[in-house]
């Protein structure tokens, strides 16, 4: 047992192998169908690949459906009517006409009988003899052949000439012998038996019914009818040959599709256990004689004509064109469709199909000569399949790590399921896989699971041998003062009393580093394993509270949600206190903050660098952060935000600057809201005032745009964000760097250049652009194509949007949107002239309106 215990995922596949070995050998019933299912699961599958519906198909199935049932009348039918419809089909010129019709009993008509004792009496008393007795006489006389159907009938299949009719061959447990007519009868339709296989297992029929004598003399052929289910009840093959009493029959669909070649039942050959051959046919059977059908479709691939229809279109030599276009050269079933006469039977293409339709799939393949065979060395090659997946389960998996395995097994699979696909559909060879296949699925289950089981009893040894060396660790790099590392190592130990205490102390550590948050941390961890243990609970809320105060977390993109604490003290910056959180700007959070020293309300901008930097790294950081904040604090006009303050908390860098009471203009950039034509005109004339003057001191602001323009409660409108602006004087602008947002970039910052004050112009003739007409210039499906419209295309007519824009403010926005800034205004001051000159116009423009409007009312 202890090799076992040692080796347990190789005996796992060295037990698997010879089970499957010895279950591949035998196959015991009960399994082999559990196995066999899949395989037919697989193989279902494969013949979808294989079906060809659109086809074309030399196929037509005439059906009893429930429309002819309904228009002629309930089954049975007077058989003078399936006389009268072979007649109309036979018109059309078929090949071969097979009625899926069992007639194994003569229709009498119950007034024939009569008929014909009044026509025996009338002739015994010599009535025909008086005067108009001859007329009577022949007037019975067609009466009783009128009534005589199955003469009809037989004559219409001997004028036809091309009637094939199905027979049923029964392998009855006891079985009354057969009349001596039925074996002489038969023997004439016997194929050529060429030679019998030592392995062959062709089925014996001990009881035959043929069609009654009067069909049988007068038909072209017949064929068993007999339908093979696999054991889930699927029909997937034909069995073409059933012997009985030393000769062999061939099928009804075997019949039909020779006849269908000129050749006749009785020039049909076999090799019993090999194949079959007709006319210049060779169907490879298996040792069964059975032959595996491959179905064209489902219903919709063969073309359907309704009994009724047939019968009733079909009514004199004028219609024999339509015959002939539905049957001309065809091979044409007759059989039963409606409800309660047909039995639906279950096929790889479809559960819904009728005996007929596995008649015309099994005759579309025997004439297209579609062959799928099952090889006779195919056991002997599931078995060393078996053999190789046991070999590859036993002595390679458990060997190699679980990704190897992994990568293996889904390689197998694939070899396994692919080849025999590509056999079974690319060579029409169907090569079972079923028990290989299992084999290896239940072997890679069963080896990573081992594997696992047995590394997780090795990883419980391991780990509580090193308990006491990771607490040892933990405890020395704690007295050092490398928190973080201790804490690593703890969670590596087993929490009890002594452990907790342990932690307890950690987290007292944390908090005098003032790293609240990751006492917290340490207390969530004691938590899990004791929410009571000593004051953590109220701890870690003061630790989250401490926290909160000292605004730890946030910087750009960052989270940090403030709330006052108790006893009604506030969160502090510097010497800021922290209102509350006022939204996130493009550097970071900004919060509402108050100056306690002077009362003034101000706006404060922070800004956490990363704590992964390098120390060289995070000095950049913050030197490009005060640069910005110095560059701003340079500006000093009405229109620009002012900055009062900037400074460092630990690793939080802030800058305070004057609030605004107000609302940006992105509210008013759509349609539904734009602002009168008079103030966007003014309120960007003060813009265009405000970037001459930062232009004039080297800076640039690269992302003018509705979200940066603040209208103040008094109307007054203030340029924000200067927070990515660089002092251009000086040599940091870098070519290749783009800064700003998309729709409102010029054409030389998509495409990286050194961006000066022409740049801001033509971004704020976007921003102009939007406020008259609640739409923007440039539009894209994505980032790639707007920056293409931006830099190549023409931005549309303002006045298609809004057709109030005056003509003198469409060449404002043209001049300010032109691809080369050279074309544009060249400072922002005379752009502003410009937009003065259109108000002070408009102005002038409504004082004459007004005037004109007041005049006209005095008239009045």
């Amino acid at each position: 047992m202890s090799i076992i215990r040692r080796y347990p995922a190789l005996f796992w596949g060295l037990a698997l192998t010879i089970l499957f070995l010895v279950l591949g050998w035998f196959r015991p019933a009960n399994i082999d169908n559990i196995i066999q299912g899949l395989e037919f699961m697989q193989y279902d599958m494969r013949m979808g690949f294989l079906a060809e519906p659109e086809a074309e198909t030399p196929i037509v199935i005439v059906e009893i459906d429930e429309k002819s049932i309904n228009m002629l009348g309930r089954w049975p039918w007077q058989r003078s009517y399936i006389a009268d419809g072979v007649l109309k089909i036979f018109a059309g010129s078929p090949k071969a006409i097979g009625l899926n019709i069992i007639f194994s009993e003569p229709q009498v008509d119950p007034g024939l009988e009569r008929l014909r004792k009044l026509e025996e009496l009338f002739a015994n008393l010599r009535l025909h003899e008086a005067e108009n007795g001859e007329i009577f006489s022949n007037q019975l006389a067609k009466a009783v052949s009128d009534l005589e159907y199955d003469e009809l009938m037989a004559q219409v299949f001997e004028a036809t000439g091309i009637v094939v009719l199905p027979s049923t061959f029964i392998e009855a447990i006891v079985a009354s012998p057969q009349p001596e007519e039925v074996d002489l009868a038969l023997e004439s339709l016997a194929v050529s038996m060429e030679s019998v296989h030592e392995d062959a297992q062709c089925p014996e029929a001990n009881v035959v019914q043929l069609p009654i004598p009067l069909y049988f003399s007068s038909m072209r052929g017949t064929g068993h009818a007999t339908l093979n289910q696999d054991f889930d009840g699927k029909v997937r093959r034909e069995q073409l040959l059933y012997g009985y009493h030393g000769n062999y029959y061939p099928s009804y669909a075997l019949t039909l599709a020779a006849l269908a070649l000129d050749v006749e039942q009785s020039d049909i050959s076999a090799q019993i256990g090999t194949q079959v051959s007709y006319g210049d046919r060779v169907i490879p059977t298996s040792r069964a004689a059975d032959y595996q059908i491959t179905f064209k479709g489902d219903r919709d691939a063969f073309e359907h004509i309704s009994f009724y229809d047939v019968v009733y279109e079909i009514q004199s030599e004028s219609d024999i064109p339509t015959a002939e276009r539905w049957f001309k050269d065809k091979i044409v079933i007759l059989g039963f469709s409606a409800a309660g006469l047909s039995t639906l039977n279950n096929t790889p293409v479809s559960s819904q199909v009728t005996a007929s339709e596995v008649s015309a799939n099994t005759i579309w393949s025997l004439i297209n000569e579609k062959t799928i065979l099952q090889p006779a060395w195919n056991n002997w090659a599931e078995i060393g399949l078996i053999a190789f997946i046991g070999l590859i389960v036993t002595f390679v998996m458990p060997r190699i790590k679980a990704m190897r395995a992994s990568l293996i097994f889904i390689v197998l699979l694939g070899l396994l399921l692919g080849g025999a696909s590509y056999f079974f559909v690319a060579k029409g060879l169907w090569i079972t896989t079923s028990y290989p296949t299992v084999l290896l699925v239940m072997g890679y289950l069963g080896c990573v699971s081992l594997k696992y089981f047995v590394t997780e009893a090795k990883k419980e040894k391991v780990e509580g041998e090193s308990a006491d060396t990771n607490r040892m660790l933990g405890l020395s790099f704690q007295s050092q003062g490398m928190l973080d590392m201790a804490f690593d190592k703890f969670r590596k130990v087993p929490v009890d009393k002594s452990m907790k205490d342990v932690l307890y102390s950690l987290a007292q550590d944390y908090e005098r580093k003032r790293q609240f948050n990751k006492a917290v941390s340490v207390y969530d961890y004691i938590e899990e394993y004791d929410p009571k243990y000593k004051d953590i609970s109220e701890r870690k809320k003061k630790m989250i509270q401490v926290g909160e105060t000292m605004i730890l977390g946030g910087g750009a993109g960052g989270i940090n949600l403030l709330a006052t604490i108790e006893g009604g003290s506030k969160p502090t910056l510097g010497r800021y206190e922290i209102v509350k959180q006022l939204g996130q700007g493009a550097m970071g959070i900004v919060y509402l903050g108050k100056d306690p020293r002077i009362n003034r309300t101000t706006a404060i901008k922070t800004f956490q660098f990363p704590e992964d930097l390098e120390p060289d790294e995070a000095d950049k950081h913050k030197q490009r952060f005060f640069q910005e904040a110095e560059s701003a604090g340079t500006l000093t006009h009405p229109n620009i935000v002012t900055i009062y303050d900037a400074g460092e908390e630990q690793d939080l860098a802030f800058i305070a600057m004057e609030f605004l009471d107000g609302m940006d203009l992105k509210d008013h950039a759509r349609k539904d809201n734009l602002l009168p034509m008079l103030q966007v005109i003014k309120q960007i004339a003060d813009v265009a005032d405000a970037l001459g003057y930062a232009h004039d001191k080297g800076i640039v602001h690269r992302d003018i745009k509705p979200a940066n323009l603040m209208l103040l409660s008094d109307g007054k409108i203030k340029i924000t964000d200067f927070g990515i602006a660089r002092i251009t004087a000086s040599s940091q602008t870098q070519t290749g760097v783009v800064k700003g947002t998309p729709h409102y970039m010029s054409p030389e910052q998509i495409s990286g250049k050194k961006v000066d004050g022409r740049s801001d112009l033509f971004s704020l003739g976007v921003v102009l652009y939007q406020l008259l007409t609640g739409e923007l210039p440039f539009k894209g499906e994505n980032v790639a194509q707007l920056m293409h419209q931006i830099m190549n295309e023409p931005h549309p007519d303002p006045r298609t949007y809004n057709p109030q824009i005056v003509k003198y403010l469409v060449i404002i926005i043209n001049k300010s949107l032109q691809k080369q800034r050279g074309q544009r205004y060249q400072h922002a001051t005379q752009m502003a002239s410009d937009l003065r000159k259109v108000a002070q116009w408009l102005e002038g423009m409504l004082a004459k309106q007004q005037q004109q409007s007041g005049e006209t009312g005095g008239q009045a």
